[in-house]
């Protein structure tokens, strides 16, 4: 069984590492599944004679989006969200682009397709994962009317579903106005994405955070620590600036920083969930097993629709600890909310599990399982090998 598991292992050790890179390469906790990291505010749209992309025939003029997005039953969102469009019928099959963010208000106006890095590891971006059938597009965005193709935009706030404004056909439009997208909180839980501490905190801490999101927004990370660091002086509860300097000490590989500003985020709103994340990201980057299966089950048992890749970090955790029932449950409810193949080297996890339980046949179809997600996989012909060879190992099995 040893010899049989090598090519197997090696695989799920190559997406282990893949997905941790993602998160090293993040450097934060705001952000998940869904999740738009706080103070993430869109840069001004520059000129369309700026962008070298844009072709100058027609069907490649630039299209602007405008619009705005609530919160169900009223009140202030309390940070930038994110705005994504997902297409179908590409030639890429289908896509999902994020394209800016909203203001504190509410309130977005972005070019299509110039979304100039704001695509990040928070987002599960599929293209972290080679041959994913459902990366998005290498070209930046889809770009003029030619290459839209049944599209729809959604804003994305870890914990809430969004409505959906679908845009076809637009003729000669080249102005969006998507209207009103309402974010609904879902499902009945305790832990949020959005800390009270944020609406009680006193006029000039909130000032000093709101300056601190213009600066991440226009990658001055000296004045955002600055301006960070003094919400959390003028106001110590204020969870929000402490998770969010906890992204930004992350980011800069300060670790123990890191860790002590997410803590105090959780100290302050022990209901806030992303403070957990961040600690979650940051025991996956020293491989801390224990800490991030521990970190991992309290962000999920705070809130199970926060952030999906909680429950993947806690399968992989749990796997390496040895402990495989909390591992197959956590890897299971990942899959299940994976609903569109992002990860699917959730089935090598599962199919190591089912190994150690000597379900062969199991094992061997969530490697075919993986294999018709990714078919271009690395090591793909000794996975069908070893697909194989599990596959005759059940025979011998029931003989």
């Amino acid at each position: 069984m040893v010899s049989a598991c090598s090519t197997f292992c090696r695989a799920l050790l190559i997406a282990s590492l893949l997905i941790a890179g993602a998160q090293a390469q993040k450097g934060g906790g705001g952000g998940g599944a869904g999740g738009a990291r706080p103070g993430s505010i869109p840069r001004n749209t520059p000129p369309p004679s700026s962008n070298p992309n844009l072709s100058p025939d027609t069907t490649s003029r630039p299209v602007f989006v405008s619009g705005r997005v609530v919160l169900e039953g009223g009140g202030r969102l309390p940070e930038p969200v994110a705005i994504e469009k997902i297409c179908n019928g590409t030639t890429a099959g289908t896509t999902t682009q994020r394209e800016g963010y909203t203001d504190f208000k509410g309130e977005f106006q972005f070019q299509e397709g110039n979304n100039f890095g704001f695509q990040d590891a928070s987002e599960n971006n599929p293209q972290l994962m080679p041959g994913s059938p459902t990366s998005s597009s290498s070209q930046g965005g889809l770009r003029g009317l030619s290459a839209r193709a049944n599209c729809e935009y959604r804003a994305v706030l870890a914990g809430f579903q969004s409505t959906v404004v679908a845009v076809r056909d637009l003729g000669e439009e080249f102005q969006i106005e998507l209207g009103t997208i309402v974010l609904k909180r879902m499902g009945d839980v305790k832990g949020l994405t959005v800390s009270a501490t944020t609406a009680a905190a006193p006029k000039d801490a909130h000032h000093a955070y709101e300056k601190a999101c213009k600066a991440l927004a226009e990658n001055k990370s000296e004045e955002e620590q600055k301006q960070l660091e003094k919400a959390v002086r003028l106001y110590p509860a204020f969870a929000t600036a402490w998770s969010m300097l906890g992204d930004l000490e992350q980011k800069q590989n300060h670790a123990e920083e890191a860790k002590q500003a997410y803590m105090r985020a959780t100290s302050a709103d022990p209901q806030y969930v992303n403070p957990l994340f961040g600690l979650t990201t940051i025991a996956v980057n020293e491989k801390n097993w224990a800490d991030v299966a521990k970190f991992s089950a309290q962000a999920a048992s705070l809130n199970a629709y926060a952030f999906p890749m909680v429950y993947w970090y806690n399968a992989v955790a749990n796997f390496n600890l040895n402990q495989f029932d909390p591992a197959e449950t956590s890897a299971r409810k990942f899959k299940s909310m994976d609903r569109e193949h992002r990860h699917p080297e959730v089935n090598l996890l599962l199919g190591n599990v089912l190994l150690h339980r000597q379900d062969y046949a199991g094992a061997a179809q969530l490697i075919h399982e993986y294999l018709t997600l990714v078919p271009n996989a690395p090591h793909a012909e000794e996975l069908q090998a070893q697909a194989k060879s599990l596959e005759d190992q059940s025979v011998a099995k029931k003989q």
